[in-house]
């Protein structure tokens, strides 16, 4: 019963108030020991089109394999979540933002080595990720899931498909006529 408490149903990963619990620990751990750790905010790209072509059978088959994808790639002391929809966590503890993005780097790559659906020609899946790190960018966990997300539409704005270390990017600027 435990177990089925703090695990989500469909990937196996870790649930969201799972997450939130071990989160608010790593951080007060790191308070203790002035440690860090970095965090992935991770979303399929354009996975709610993926959904409504191939069905939600299908969809269910990405999220669960992309959740043994990050599985498979992140230490035994990782910690790896379903955050919501099509939206997972990874927290890597003992690890500083430009191991976080290199992390993450492994990550997008595995997974874009995928291929889904059965009939006709495989189809691709990509992700984009958001990294921040505990302390650099928040003291709680909330605010390093913020900055997080805030890289992850970063990378959804500057093409998807791609790893974004928050307060990185350069944004391009549009140019011309309006």
């Amino acid at each position: 019963l435990h177990e089925i408490s703090i695990t989500d149903s469909l990937t196996g990963l870790y649930n969201r108030k799972h997450l939130m619990e071990t989160l608010d620990k790593e951080v007060s751990r790191c308070q203790r020991h002035s440690h860090s750790f970095s965090l992935m905010v991770i979303d399929i790209d354009h996975f709610k089109k993926y959904n409504d072509t191939y069905g939600h059978l299908a969809g269910d088959e990405v999220l669960s394999r992309l959740a043994s994808v990050f599985k498979e790639s992140i230490r035994s002391s990782d910690y790896a979540a379903r955050y919501g929809g099509e939206e997972f966590i990874v927290m890597l503890p003992e690890i500083g933002p430009e191991q976080g993005v290199e992390a993450a780097e492994r990550i997008r790559h595995k997974v874009a080595e995928q291929r889904f659906g059965n009939e006709g020609e495989p189809i691709k899946v990509t992700i984009s990720v958001g990294v921040a790190s505990y302390p650099d960018n928040g003291e709680d966990a909330e605010s390093v899931i913020k900055k997080a997300d805030e890289a992850l539409y970063e990378a959804k704005e500057m093409g998807r498909n791609r790893v974004v270390l928050t307060g990185t990017s350069k944004k391009k600027k549009k140019s011309g006529v309006k």
